[in-house]
């Protein structure tokens, strides 16, 4: 008796060990609504072309399946710098303006893919569009004339938004109640963008934290 016993307990603790396992490893990574917050770098050309890196925050939200997702994330960079229009549009190799930069917002959306079955760290990929937008952008004086200061107005107002594909690489590390993550992306830089200092690429370092709300998928009962 003892030893059927012992076997039908060793049986039911085999059985159970799964469940056990799950529990202890927190929510599932696929099929779940994530929202995160994050804190990283956004590295652009300067106005002398040399790449320099300006400090951004933002928030962002993940859905995930078995082997796809969808990413959406907002940050904000803050930094001051320079670019060069055109004093006279009418005349533009005759000299050029200073036009100061103030801060950037942008927009990253992206379709995901997960490659690999992981317990905790879940690499990622992403490739997709990111809308980009000088906050406050001002040209410098003296304006010799009405037509020109309105010219450079309009100039900043068509330059000022860029949309550009961008393409990104990161990991996401579970924790019980929360996850851990880092990703990078790298989108080329549009010419006629008003942050353009002729070099070809923007580039985005983050990390951040990661919070599970639940389910992505319907259950049927």
């Amino acid at each position: 008796m003892r030893t059927i016993r012992a076997l039908t307990t060793a049986v039911a603790f085999v059985a159970a060990l799964p469940s056990v396992m799950v529990a202890q490893q927190g929510r599932q990574f696929r099929d779940a609504w994530f929202w995160g917050v994050k804190g990283g770098g956004f590295t652009f050309a300067d106005s002398a072309g040399n790449y320099t890196v300006a400090p951004a925050v933002g928030a962002e939200w993940v859905i995930t399946r078995t082997h796809a997702g969808l990413y959406v994330g907002f940050a904000q960079a803050f930094m001051t710098t320079q670019t060069l229009f055109a004093s006279n549009p009418a005349a533009p190799d005759t000299s050029l303006r200073p036009i100061q930069l103030q801060n950037m917002r942008k927009v990253d959306a992206m379709l995901l893919g997960f490659p690999g079955n992981w317990l905790r760290a879940h690499p990622y990929i992403g490739v997709g569009f990111t809308l980009s937008q000088v906050a406050d952008a001002d040209g410098v004086g003296p304006f010799n004339s009405m037509a020109e200061l309105e010219a450079t107005q309009a100039q900043i107002l068509n330059t000022k938004v860029g949309f550009s594909p961008v393409v990104m690489l990161g990991l996401q590390y579970r924790l019980r109640p929360i996850s851990v993550f880092g990703h990078a992306m790298l989108s080329p830089a549009q010419k006629n963008f008003i942050l353009y200092n002729g070099r070809p690429f923007y580039g985005t370092f983050e990390a951040g934290l990661r919070y599970n709300v639940g389910s992505s998928i319907t259950k049927d009962y």
